[in-house]
């Protein structure tokens, strides 16, 4: 596979993308009343107070929508998954704010497909021209596909349930579909691995500015993933959520943060602190909170970080492609990933928040995607620091934060 690198252009593309629809809102895949757990309705959901907007398909009310393939031939009306769309159910869903088209597939089916929501007739799309995973056992559950999300390079990613197929599609009028591979885990081992079906199934993705994927699982475990190198990041556990909640929907709100639906708990929606994993209802009381299968809207994480005119320093990131993780800390040790970055000798300086240096260390880069594990100080309190790589030439060449808990 070659390595995709996201031009400046595109990252000002997606900044100012995401920014067409009003990341106070998401389209949340739901079922037609609550309690139910038929993932056939789409609704507009308010992410400050999770009242519903607007619905904009239910399948009773909407039986007759109009539905093409991608070379606009209006496709027969017979059998249940024509005039029906959503009938099989659906629990991965991703909006691409470029295009204002709702993607999604269908729990057991292995065709893309998305509502056209600037048609005012209701057009839906199937490609009939290349397919997710067309030969695999479409009813064994590791296949199923319950995670998408856009990510800030303009194609959409779908990743099914066992974490074995990374799938890559372009969001044009000639969709391509690319079965990328399996995620890698980032610490072969681990307690949580990213394909464990006790851990790590379900749930949703949302992308960041700097090219990352975050994926939070129906156990409330939170990963990063590179999409280039499909290497995994275990981020930790989410804090403060109801035992019951499950983690299924997975959007970012206008104030940067992370909201999430159930589609077990009805009780509320929740906000996350992506930096302490910390969760907090949000909905006002007696909001209409639906069970969810999935959210999505156009946000990025990250995105209120920057601004178009910081794009150059994004590319730069993206280009020499180094990772944290786990970022929060939780066990007082994180690893650099340097999955592209030129051979030599690099400086690494931690500070916390006052500047002070609290780990100096000199780091030997010799092979592609090389990990080196940094230990912090016993005297290291808990809070946000800040890590930067330096070369030999004195240019900064990495700078991110670090949250230790």
């Amino acid at each position: 596979m070659k390595k995709i690198i996201l031009p400046i252009m595109a990252i000002a593309a997606a900044l100012s993308s995401a920014s067409t629809y009003a990341q106070s809102k998401a389209f949340a895949i739901t079922s037609q009343s609550r309690g139910s757990f038929n993932w056939n309705a789409v609704r507009e959901i308010d992410l400050t107070t999770g009242e519903v907007l607007n619905t904009y398909y239910d399948q009773t009310a909407n039986k007759a929508v109009e539905v093409f393939n991608t070379t606009n031939t209006r496709l027969s009306s017979t059998g249940e998954t024509r005039a029906l769309p959503m009938a099989e159910g659906v629990a991965a869903a991703a909006f691409d704010g470029k295009n204002n088209r709702l993607y999604y597939t269908t729990m057991r089916g292995t065709e893309l497909r998305y509502f056209d929501l600037g048609d005012a007739t209701g057009k839906i799309v199937y490609n009939q021209k290349d397919y997710f995973l067309p030969t695999a056992n479409r009813y064994d559950e590791g296949n199923v596909i319950t995670r998408m999300a856009f990510a800030s390079d303009g194609f959409g990613y779908a990743l099914t349930n066992d974490g074995n197929h990374l799938i890559r599609f372009s969001a044009d009028n000639k969709a391509t579909v690319t079965d990328l591979g399996a995620l890698v885990d980032a610490e072969p081992g681990a307690a949580v691995s990213v394909h464990s079906q006790c851990t790590s199934w379900g749930g949703d993705m949302v992308g960041d500015i700097y090219g990352n994927l975050y994926l939070v699982t129906y156990k409330n475990h939170i990963f990063k993933i590179n999409p280039q190198t499909r290497v995994a990041n275990y981020v930790g556990a989410i804090k403060g959520l109801p035992t019951e909640f499950t983690s299924n929907g997975m959007a970012v709100s206008g104030d940067g943060e992370v909201a999430l639906s159930s589609a077990n708990l009805v009780n509320s929606y929740y906000r996350l602190n992506i930096s302490t994993l910390q969760a907090n209802a949000f909905n006002k009381t007696g909001a209409n909170v639906y069970n969810t299968s999935d959210l999505a809207n156009s946000g990025l994480l990250f995105q209120n970080a920057v601004s178009v005119g910081d794009v150059k320093a994004i590319e730069d990131l993206r280009t020499r492609a180094i990772s944290v993780y786990p970022n929060p800390v939780v066990s007082r040790a994180f690893n650099l990933n340097f999955e592209k970055l030129t051979a030599g000798q690099y400086h690494l300086l931690l500070t916390d928040a006052l500047g002070r240096a609290v780990v100096t260390k000199t780091i030997t880069i010799s092979s592609a995607a090389q990990v080196e594990r940094v230990t912090l100080p016993r005297s290291a309190a808990g809070g946000m620091y800040m890590i930067k790589l330096i070369g030999n030439d004195k240019s900064s060449v990495f700078n991110e934060k670090l949250v230790v808990q």
